[in-house]
């Protein structure tokens, strides 16, 4: 077929014909330019392939071959249109007989040929009406049954549908709708008459929106019918061409049912990448794989205790077969005891440091407390002489056997140190934990996966579990190990591919290697902010104010405080034994300091040094006091008392 205008192909093109290939020769454009159509994209370039699919018609004008005037007619328009000639001349038999337009396709009826017609040596003038009485098909050919008369009578004659000439319908002065028109190829480059639009002879010239499957393209482009290219029909020569459509392999988790498929990677996922394992570097472009379906399997977020290189983290499929034991969890502040407190969980910690709270009316912990975590409650503590009310935690407090417990109330800022005691030696699988523990959860593992050549999550002496992760997987292999598979979550390593029309191998018994996923360090912490979290930030501790600020000492520079500070005197350290308080608890609770030092000497020149060690010793500690006074004491049982509390109070106001 010889090349032909865009428009003018799409006039000539039998719709029932479709689909078509079409290859584009030239045109007025620049090579690789870029055409805006229909709000899309369509680039097009000499060489380029495009199957046509479909025609849809946008607008109808008719113009006046003598005056130039065109008139656009609307799309129903109801006026009816006569041939400006009673002949319609058609360039075979076939089209004479698949062309006619709508209503008229019944047979018999009678055209003549516009030069002499030679039939199996039978010689049929020009002019002569043929009756087409009906098509048949013989041998895989069509044939047109017909008869003529003759000088001798009336012949039979059998005509192949392919011949080729010029032929006239024999035919009055019908009356064809606008869309008969349009759906006769014939018709559609013939002068009409229409008494509607006046006298004069027009052509209608139809504009198309044209659908096409290119290559390389994920929707059907739609191009209109009078884009100024240059056209070739390449159907018959391109029926092993497959056009590519690109798919992203998150399209490819939306398809249902279409499984197993083989396809091509036309674009590697981005970096950086999110997995350390060995079938990561091989999802590049041209590489082949084969998408078995998809993995109904949920995934465990873990991380490894930190070593010398850090923690690692990892994604644990729910199909894991090793198995744990649970290890005592850690907790930095109350906060994160609240957190970890469970529906009818009882947690029970023990302290592994010293915790002095901030508010005067709540209690500190020491070193070796155990406490039973009951639930979160409220309580007025006073600041800056103001009553306000705060969350705090409920626990109790037992010292030993004998001793009965005490409840405490402990502010969820205070930081100190926590860690749960575990009695349960049980072994637990990843659907155990999920199911019987809750999340986040310290363990060990017990026993590896027989099933992994080199299960990594026995070196770790503990894993932190931290969430559960229920996105969707595509289980996948590489063509040249089909039964090895991995699985690729779509929605993190999205990458492009095409489907090929080579049939994926039969299903085999595939060995899993994700059951274990190491992440890279990158992609933990943005997994972490995309899991939901619906935690409050732990609370804000209650400001300290400045030692100076509530001293009031002086600075350089500056002009003396005129009102002076509160201070204890000699006298009032004299009353503290008698109220069963140290004098070390009284001296580490003084909010003013500046005259500390003072009053330790005029109380030590009173009462000599030997007397405030006596009485130090003679007083019994409660429960109440903190760990920070006990220490203090054994530092004061020195000789150098008053001039290590001085040095200490020196420091704190310069």
């Amino acid at each position: 077929m010889e090349p032909l205008s865009f428009q003018e192909y799409i006039l000539s093109l039998d719709i029932a014909s479709l689909p078509r290939v079409l290859k584009v020769c030239s045109g007025v454009y620049f090579q690789g330019s870029v055409y805006e159509v229909s709000g899309r994209e369509c680039c097009l370039s000499t060489g380029d392939l495009m199957k046509i699919t479909g025609l849809c018609l946008q607008k109808v004008t008719c113009r006046d071959p003598e005056t130039g005037l065109t008139t656009e007619l609307p799309l129903n328009f109801k006026g009816y249109f006569q041939p400006s000639q009673d002949k319609l001349s058609y360039t075979s038999l076939k089209k004479l007989v698949r062309t006619r337009p709508a209503g008229l396709q019944d047979m018999p009826f009678s055209f003549t040929s516009a030069v002499n017609l030679t039939i199996d040596g039978r010689v049929i003038p020009k002019g002569q009406p043929i009756s087409l009485l009906s098509v048949a098909r013989h041998e895989g050919q069509e044939f047109a049954n017909c008869t003529t008369m003759g000088q001798d009578g009336q012949h039979l004659l059998c005509l192949p549908i392919s011949l080729q000439g010029q032929f006239y319908e024999c035919t009055g002065q019908h009356s064809y709708t606008l869309s008969q028109v349009l759906q006769s190829e014939a018709m559609r480059g013939q002068r009409l008459k229409c008494s509607a639009l006046g006298r004069h002879s027009l052509l209608l010239c139809p504009v198309y929106e044209v659908e096409a499957i290119m290559h390389m393209r994920k929707e059907v482009v739609k191009i209109p019918s009078t884009l100024e290219v240059d056209v070739e029909d390449v159907t018959e020569v391109s029926q092993h061409i497959h056009f590519i459509k690109p798919l992203m392999l998150s399209e490819v988790l939306r398809l249902e049912g279409a499984f197993p498929l083989q396809a091509e990677i036309l674009e590697g996922p981005e970096y950086p990448p999110i997995f350390e394992n060995d079938w990561i570097p091989h999802l590049q472009k041209g590489q082949k794989i084969q998408i078995h379906g998809k993995s109904c399997a949920w995934r465990i977020l873990a991380s490894s205790s930190k070593g010398r290189k850090g923690s690692r983290h990892f994604l644990l499929s729910s199909t894991y077969q090793g198995k744990f034991r649970r290890r005592p969890r850690e907790f930095p502040t109350v906060f994160d005891l609240t957190a970890s407190l469970g529906k009818g969980e009882c947690l029970r910690v023990v302290v592994t440091k010293d915790c002095e709270s901030p508010e005067e009316d709540l209690p500190s912990l020491s070193m070796g407390d155990r406490l039973d975590v009951l639930h979160l409650t409220k309580t007025q503590v006073c600041r800056q002489a103001e009553h306000k009310s705060i969350d705090v935690l409920l626990c109790s407090r037992s010292s030993g056997e004998d001793e009965e417990s005490e409840q405490l109330m402990l502010p969820l800022h205070l930081e100190g140190g926590f860690v749960e005691e575990v009695s349960d030696s049980r072994r637990y699988s990843l659907p155990e934990i999920v199911e019987q523990l809750q999340l986040p959860c310290e363990v060990k593992v017990a026993s590896k996966d027989s099933s992994l050549a080199n299960d990594i999550l026995g070196s770790f002496s503990a894993l932190r579990l931290e969430a559960r992760i229920t996105e969707t997987f595509l289980v996948t292999s590489l063509c040249e190990a089909p039964s090895v598979s991995f699985q690729i979550p779509p929605q993190w390593l999205d990458m492009a591919l095409f489907f090929t029309e080579e049939p994926a191998s039969s299903q085999t018994p595939l060995t899993d290697m994700s059951k274990v996923e190491e992440l890279t360090e990158s992609f933990y912490y943005h997994l972490v902010k995309l899991m939901p979290s619906n935690e409050a930030p732990p609370p804000r501790p209650p400001k300290r104010s400045d030692f100076r600020d509530k001293a009031g000492t002086q600075l350089s520079g500056t002009k003396e405080v005129t009102e002076k500070p509160k201070c204890f005197k000699s006298s009032t350290l004299e009353k503290f034994p008698s109220n069963r308080m140290t004098v070390s608890f009284l001296l580490l609770s003084l909010g003013n300091f500046s005259k500390v030092g003072e009053d330790l000497t005029t109380y030590r020149e009173e009462k000599g040094e030997k007397k405030i060690l006596d009485l130090i010793h003679s007083t019994t500690f409660s429960n109440k006091q903190t760990n920070r006074v006990r220490k203090e004491e054994k530092t004061w049982s020195q000789k150098k008392l008053f001039q290590k509390l001085k040095l200490k109070f020196n420091l704190k106001r310069n």
